[in-house]
């Protein structure tokens, strides 16, 4: 399972993230690095933990996230790497130049790109912090996306909520 969250948003779990966690990877924002399956495996047969060839990754997991106790052998010995996305993120005023600076070049895609990761951190609960102030849903991130760079309105519709292009 893969995020498409900026490096921005997310951080390293830690031992005490795994309510954190179960809810990234119901919603789908786990980020997860698997090491080599054969490997991993072995480690969870070792702790008699499900080893099957379907369903493996989903089912370690499972158990992984089944106790404090499985969360912490798993995060300190199994090789997985996780990442969550961040609570808040608070964006500097340099980030925010680097946005205006596009806009005011028009240079669509670069900034279009940006303010899609924004949005997408935003659906996924982080609150992010920027020019004064706190976008927490898709609704408050349209409001200032549109006040502050208006112009993307005409004609650059499919780049609020679209992440195909």
């Amino acid at each position: 399972m893969a995020s498409n969250l900026p490096t921005w948003a997310m951080e390293k779990v830690t031992v005490g993230d795994r309510g954190r966690v179960e809810q990234a990877y119901r919603r789908k924002t786990l980020q997860i690095v698997w090491p080599d399956d054969k490997g991993l495996r072995r480690w969870a047969r070792e702790q008699g933990w499900p080893a099957p060839w379907f369903s493996f990754h989903e089912r370690f997991i499972k158990k992984m996230l089944e106790s404090d106790t499985n969360f912490a052998l798993a995060l300190s010995a199994s090789g997985i790497g996780l990442m969550i996305p961040v609570q808040r993120y608070v964006f500097s005023e340099e980030e925010l130049h680097e946005l205006d600076v596009a806009y005011a070049e028009r240079s669509w895609r670069w900034l279009v790109e940006s303010l899609r990761e924004i949005r997408r951190a935003v659906e996924a609960d982080v609150v992010v912090e920027i020019d004064g102030q706190q976008l927490k849903s898709f609704g408050s991130f349209y409001t200032w996306a549109h006040g502050r760079y208006h112009v993307l309105e005409d004609g650059y519709d499919p780049w609020i909520g679209d992440d195909r292009a």
